[in-house]
């Protein structure tokens, strides 16, 4: 014998769901303010460093021949001091004057090499400012943003398991919609309620078909068997697509905008307002979340109902 079950419980779940999806959007955006509290004076400064961090390579760049230089130098030096004397007069006094050469060429180029790490040094102070309050901001940034990920894995998480029964509710019901409705075993087999929101690019449209299948159904065997005397929702279909309007604007198009506002530096991140932002954000998921509970609030109701008038269906 065939059964009408009761999906309330799963529907009531998910709207539990929903709430703490919310709690934990909100958190996320609150923490995501946080990161970009420090992450845009983590920009703003980041030409500034990098300037200073070329302007220090370019001092540094001709230690490397001026101390070549020296070293060059040093060694000459060694090996004419240690070069026997010649007899002959003539030649002995090339000698001591290419010395003396070798120790004049030697001293300037160790003056130069003096005076290259002057630079360096000086240098080296004014980076070292610069750096030191860079590398505290860069740390902080990435303190920041994984606090902010780790709030928005949670929500994701718990975002997937209201998928999860969000569909059991709506697979329940087209079960039950092919007991009491013999019309609707050549109908949306019930495997689409879960499987078409996980198909890429099939799942912008198949979830909000087969909840609207479900959904309609449902509200028209109640009254065809005159269990109900009006509609329990008489704008569904507006109402069903509101929710699913509202549920692409907020995990499509709002997720792309704070991408590009919050982690870009393109023409989003310069000129829209990130609290702006994220208050748009958090407006459009209360929106699409109570929008949620309210047409799953309704799809509970009549399957509460259908369940309680069971016997007035042949379940043979």
């Amino acid at each position: 014998m065939k059964k009408i079950t009761q999906n309330a419980s799963f529907g009531k779940y998910a709207m539990l769901a929903n709430i703490l999806i919310l709690s934990m959007f909100i958190v996320s955006m609150v923490c995501l303010l946080s990161f970009d509290k420090v992450n845009v004076k983590l920009v703003k400064e980041t030409p500034v460093y990098e300037a200073a961090f070329a302007e220090l390579r370019k001092v540094e760049q001709p230690r490397r021949q001026a101390q070549a230089d020296v070293d060059y130098y040093v060694i000459k030096l060694d090996t004419l001091q240690h070069r026997a004397v010649p007899a002959d007069k003539k030649k002995a006094t090339e000698l001591q004057d290419e010395i003396g050469r070798t120790i004049n060429t030697l001293a300037s180029k160790e003056a130069d090499l003096l005076r290259v790490d002057s630079l360096i040094t000086v240098q080296t102070m004014f980076f070292e400012a610069i750096q030191v309050p860079f590398e505290n901001l860069t740390q902080d940034s990435q303190s920041a943003k994984k606090t902010f990920r780790i709030m928005l894995w949670i929500t994701i998480v718990l975002f997937i398991g209201k998928v999860f029964l969000f569909a059991e509710c709506t697979y329940r019901s087209l079960l039950n919609l092919r007991i009491t409705s013999p019309w609707m075993t050549k109908s949306t087999a019930p495997f689409w309620a879960y499987l078409g929101w996980f198909i890429p690019g099939y799942n912008f449209i198949k979830p909000y078909a087969v909840f609207s299948e479900a959904y309609n159904e449902t509200n028209f065997i109640l009254l065809d068997k005159n269990i109900l005397q009006k509609e329990i929702d008489p704008n569904s279909d507006f109402n069903i697509g509101l929710w699913w309007g509202l549920l692409i604007t907020s995990t499509v198009i709002m997720s792309y905008i704070i991408n590009a506002t919050f982690f870009g530096q393109g023409p989003m991140y310069l000129k829209l307002s990130h609290t702006g932002v994220a208050i748009a954000a958090i407006f459009f998921w209360t929106c699409y979340l109570l929008q949620e509970c309210a047409v799953i609030f309704r799809g509970v109701k009549m399957n509460q109902i259908l369940f309680e008038n069971r016997s007035k269906f042949d379940l043979q």
